[in-house]
């Protein structure tokens, strides 16, 4: 889960989208609770549901990233800590797992530990959101040529322009993604850095995410497929599971 860490400096430009925000923010308001996000990267979510006025707890792995978060300034109050196992010492209405962060969990022990944990730092009525990408099959399987270089996007900001490519495969078996990811940051067409990355994350469906969550003792309270509330189908980007502490 620290493999993020060198990608500290990149992460703002990498995703640099809010679209979710409306509904984390609407969420946390209805709610009207303390909120702990876990897997919190630099803040993304966290600074502005803090700057709405919440009261905000981020925990996040990666020290490069929390120190990123923390140059955003505002009243985050933000922990180092593996969210199997981080012990806040203190409970929270709702609790925020978005973006993928769940997806950081190789392993079914690794992602029970998780829900275990986040049970226990809520509330007796606490919710739970989680939120990860949900993929197609085509989007799982390699060309009969094998897996080949692919080129994912440009982002343009002060910082420059930024390229992502990346090589991706995925192995059915143990529902593992594994991802070389290259980036090029150009300043006026002049290269200033390359780098690899290496990522894998777990590949999680609707059924086994709500077999998880009853099973860390959780009641699924709502499921989506966009942050609109739309209804998950076959079609959706989004898996979102809305889950109450039973």
């Amino acid at each position: 889960m620290p493999e993020y860490d060198p990608l500290a400096d990149l992460y703002d430009l990498e995703y640099d989208h809010d679209y979710d925000l409306p509904f984390w923010l609407a969420l946390a308001e209805r709610e009207d609770r303390p909120v702990v996000e876990w897997g919190a990267g630099t803040g993304r979510l966290a600074a502005p549901l803090a700057a709405s006025g919440l009261d905000v707890t981020a925990v996040e792995v990666s020290e490069n990233m929390i120190e990123k978060g923390r140059e955003k300034g505002g009243a985050v109050e933000w922990v180092r800590g593996d969210m199997r196992a981080a012990a806040l010492g203190r409970r929270y209405g709702l609790a925020v797992c978005a973006f993928n962060s769940f997806l950081c969990l190789l392993s079914l022990d690794d992602a029970l530990a998780f829900l275990r944990n986040a049970k226990v730092h809520l509330e007796p009525d606490g919710l739970l959101g989680i939120e990860v990408s949900a993929f197609a099959p085509e989007e799982l399987c390699e060309e009969a040529s094998g897996a080949t270089l692919r080129h994912d996007f440009t982002r343009e900001s002060s910082q420059g322009t930024l390229q992502r490519f990346s090589v991706s495969r995925y192995d059915a078996a143990s529902q593992l993604l594994r991802m070389l990811l290259f980036y090029e940051l150009y300043d006026r067409a002049a290269l200033q850095n390359k780098r690899m990355h290496e990522l894998t994350i777990r590949v999680v469906g609707r059924g086994e995410l709500e077999l998880m969550l009853r099973l860390a003792g959780f009641e699924v309270e709502a499921v989506y497929g966009g942050f609109e509330g739309e209804p998950f189908t076959a079609g959706s980007d989004h898996l979102i599971v809305l889950a109450r502490r039973s």
